[in-house]
């Protein structure tokens, strides 16, 4: 028996195997010979064959195919299998005494042959087994490397065959493109995840169908992100017309489900993979709020701009520390009366950097917002301004009310009312 090798799936152990043979004798003979070792289906023609095999794919872990049959001849068969997504996983070994067909049924997609009249047994099993490991093991790795939904390559793989392109390819201009779904979330909530899968899968066949004519290569990074790896020279928006797809559902004149484009032209090799595609996503976000525009590239403004912005990260918590943060207030006058009177203020924060100098909250208030540093930012805003009302009441024996920015992620902290009991105290 075999064991050691038998899929997890097989019947008692035993592979499941399909003997196409239209010779009653030669099939009766293959199928004594096997019995022992596999669990058989017989098929006496191509048409019976293909039912059987539809009706069993997935439990099927060979067909052992003659080429000449009536109803549906053997490099026919051949095809249909191997054109059929459900089907063509399933290894083929053509059984014939016709050597001069071995070309072609190679060119569609046969695994191995077994000649007619039939070798010795444990050659015939030899082969069989070691076709259904090679394709077992074939299937594992698709598997491990694949995205389940769209059948593209994982990020993991992605990368890694991005990088033998390169060694390869050391000469070859190069681009690092993001194909992004805009509010794709939409998509789900109003169809069901069922049909924003369905979304998926066509746009990412698009894809592949566009840049694999030019050994460009594709993945789903993410839920609704592809990225693609191609030598420089591509029409990025005829790239994105060929991948642009239309929502089947309701009547609304436009249902084009809109994609955006992050381009990364010609990148820099000396950058890793995974960074020659953080350039593209930050092209692709640059112009995720504009409506007429589809396709952002990366350019020494995006470069200088995430520099820019690494210094302020960097240098967020000795800013809080030496108090590089100043509060101005800017006060309200109530003008209901004759003569207006100061009635409260706002408070706002600048920070003077030691060596950039001023720099505006434009700048680094979206930044520490989508970092998580907003959050000490206004804490520290909080506790300055209630120091600063403390100080006036001592100093002058009043003061008025100030107001004070809270960011959306204050609203979600459970501590929030007891941070503010803290500071009043």
């Amino acid at each position: 028996m075999l064991n050691s090798h038998s899929k997890f799936h097989s019947l008692d152990g035993r592979r499941r195997v399909l003997i196409a043979d239209d010779e009653f004798i030669n099939r009766e003979m293959l199928a004594n010979l096997l019995c022992e070792e596999f669990d058989l289906i017989l098929a006496c023609d191509g048409n019976e064959a293909l039912e059987k095999i539809k009706e069993n794919a997935e439990t099927l872990s060979l067909i052992l195919l003659d080429l000449f049959m009536p109803g549906i001849n053997g490099l026919d068969l051949l095809k249909i299998i191997k054109e059929d997504e459900e089907l063509k996983h399933i290894p083929v070994i053509i059984i014939t005494s016709d050597q001069q067909s071995e070309v072609e049924a190679l060119s569609l997609g046969a695994s191995d042959f077994i000649q007619k009249p039939y070798p010795q047994l444990d050659i015939i099993t030899a082969r069989i087994i070691k076709t259904i490991e090679l394709s077992e093991d074939r299937e594992i790795i698709n598997a491990t490397e694949r995205d389940t939904l769209t059948g593209l390559y994982n990020s993991e793989y992605f990368f890694r065959y991005a990088e033998q392109y390169d060694h390869y390819h050391a000469g070859k201009d190069m681009d690092a493109i993001i194909v992004d779904i805009n509010h794709f979330r939409i998509i789900n909530e109003r169809f069901g995840t069922s049909y924003g899968d369905k979304i998926l899968r066509s746009i990412g066949k698009k894809i592949r169908e566009f840049v694999t004519e030019s050994d460009g290569i594709v993945c789903r990074s993410s839920n609704d992100t592809f990225m693609v790896y191609c030598p420089n020279g591509y029409d990025y928006e005829a790239l994105l017309d060929h991948c642009t797809v239309s929502l089947d559902v309701g009547d609304a004149a436009d249902n084009t489900v809109r994609l955006r484009m992050g381009v990364y032209a010609e990148v820099d090799k000396t950058l890793d993979i995974e960074r020659r595609f953080d350039r593209a996503k930050a092209a692709a976000d640059r112009i995720r709020k504009s409506y007429s525009r589809r396709i952002g590239f990366y350019d020494d403004s995006l470069l200088q701009k995430e520099l820019y912005n690494e210094q302020l990260i960097y240098d967020f918590q000795k800013a809080l520390d030496e108090k590089q943060f100043t509060v101005y207030y800017q006060p309200k006058f109530d003008i209901r009366d004759d003569k207006p009177f100061l009635s409260s203020a706002e408070a706002l924060v600048r920070w003077i950097h030691p060596t950039l100098g001023f720099i505006s909250p434009g700048a680094f208030i979206p930044l520490f917002e989508e970092n998580g540093l907003i959050q000490k930012l206004d804490h520290y805003v909080w506790s300055t301004v209630a120091a600063q009302i403390k100080a006036w009441m001592d100093e002058l024996g009043f003061a008025v009310p100030v107001s004070v920015n809270m960011s959306r992620i204050d609203m979600y902290d459970p501590r929030l009312i007891e941070i503010f009991r803290e500071i009043l105290q």
